[in-house]
């Protein structure tokens, strides 16, 4: 697939071949678990540009979100002898 094709293809189209590459750019299969979205679209004044920010999530076959365990001695402490505003 040449990226010439991908940019004269519709927009519905555009959206899977995006992910279709964005997969092989970091090496993940293109089995429906990738996600692309458009986060914001703002207009940078000092440059005149248009940026537009977008997600891509992909889910590996063989890995799992990673638990963390809250510690007990993570508590905020807080000063007594701190006297507040009255």
């Amino acid at each position: 697939m040449l990226l010439n094709d991908v940019l004269h293809e519709s927009s519905a189209d555009w959206w899977n071949k995006a992910l279709y590459i964005l997969d092989k750019l970091f090496g993940f299969e293109s089995g429906g678990n990738s996600k692309l979205k458009r986060v914001k679209q703002v207009f940078d004044q000092k440059s005149g540009e248009h940026v537009i920010y977008l997600e891509y999530r992909v889910r590996a076959a063989n890995q799992s979100p990673i638990q963390t365990h809250l510690n007990s001695n993570s508590k905020v402490k807080v000063d007594k002898n701190k006297k507040g505003s009255k």
